[in-house]
């Protein structure tokens, strides 16, 4: 407790101590407040608290010095712009020289020829660099102007829209239906419209790289036009019976080494028994990729690029062959072009 007081507060003893120890005390800490008091005012009843930083003065010869040295700075900023290019492409090749000295390096000047020379060099690489990204097809998502071919409205009156009765709707092609109309599916054909133009860029696609297409159905009334189509776009058609080894085993079928299509068009994914084509599992098995007309009693999920539609109706299947053939064509016209 002594400890206490003594640190809180004024040393304080008590009353057995002796009282000139006491009175000595009371004396310092006196003094201590006086001085403290004294120090806190001012000396001068002129002169304030604040505290103002006293002006530096200079020297004659120091105002010169520093003359001079803006006089000099400004004569340099005078001679670097007074200088022509030739003179820095002197002092340039000076430098080049005293490097080439230093590190054993043949000697170069740099010359406004060489520069111009560079610059066409540049310009050249720039320029084909720019050809090469316009002539690739596969920076653009329409290079041949494949939506250029149809409208929705050639779809309708085409007869597209047709599905079969509602009773023989596969569950897969539930996405593509928009309602139906006196017991029959009508497909949707926003949706049949954009699947078919990914068709037939994929389509123009194969053809500008020269890749073989073949057409395939298996109704009889439409085997003359499918295999027109094929003919006019210089490609092959399969429109009769399939043989079940086609693809599968076609080096013993043919007795040699065949090459397999890269693109099959399915105009029909059934056959007239209403049964799934085998050329579109067959064509699954060996990774050929599909384009199919599926209509709304068909299975979708095996064909690469499905698209909703009618695949009975003859205008509908006149369509398909007309657009897919010029799809080709353009694909062809491209490739030739670039070449």
């Amino acid at each position: 407790m002594e400890y206490e007081a003594a640190v809180k507060a004024p040393l304080k003893l008590k009353g057995t101590a002796n009282k000139d120890i006491q009175k000595k005390l009371k004396k310092k800490n006196k003094e201590k407040i006086k001085n403290e008091g004294e120090s806190s005012k001012p000396k001068d009843p002129n002169e304030t608290l604040v505290s103002y930083k006293q002006p530096v003065v200079k020297t004659k010869a120091q105002l010169k010095f520093e003359q001079m040295k803006e006089e000099q700075q400004k004569k340099r900023i005078l001679e670097k712009a007074s200088k022509t290019h030739k003179q820095r492409v002197e002092e340039f090749n000076r430098h080049l020289d005293s490097l080439t000295e230093h590190f054993d390096i043949p000697k170069v000047s740099w010359t406004n020829q060489n520069a111009t020379s560079l610059k066409a060099d540049q310009l050249a690489d720039i320029q084909q660099n720019e050809i090469k990204e316009i002539s690739d097809p596969l920076r653009f998502p329409d290079y041949f102007g494949v939506r250029n071919l149809f409208r929705v409205k050639d779809l309708f009156d085409a007869k597209v829209h047709y599905g079969h009765k509602e009773g023989t709707l596969d569950p897969n092609m539930k996405p593509y239906i928009f309602g139906s109309r006196l017991g029959y599916l009508i497909f949707d054909l926003d949706k049949t419209a954009e699947l078919l133009q990914d068709a037939l860029n994929f389509t123009a696609h194969i053809a500008y790289r020269g890749g073989i297409i073949l057409f395939v159905s298996h109704f009889p009334q439409h085997t003359l036009t499918v295999e027109n189509a094929a003919k006019q776009a210089g490609e092959y058609a399969h429109a009769r019976e399939w043989d079940f080894h086609i693809f599968t085993n076609s080096e013993k079928v043919y007795n040699g080494v065949t090459r397999l299509p890269d693109l099959v068009i399915l105009l029909s994914t059934l056959n007239p028994q209403m049964q799934e084509h085998t050329a579109v599992k067959d064509a699954a098995k060996m990774c050929i990729p599909t384009i199919g007309i599926v209509d709304s009693n068909s299975n979708p999920n095996l064909i690469t690029y499905p698209v909703p539609g009618n695949d009975d109706s003859p205008a509908a299947v006149q369509l398909y062959c007309n657009l897919f053939r010029d799809a080709i064509l353009l694909g062809k016209s491209k490739k030739q072009v670039s070449c």
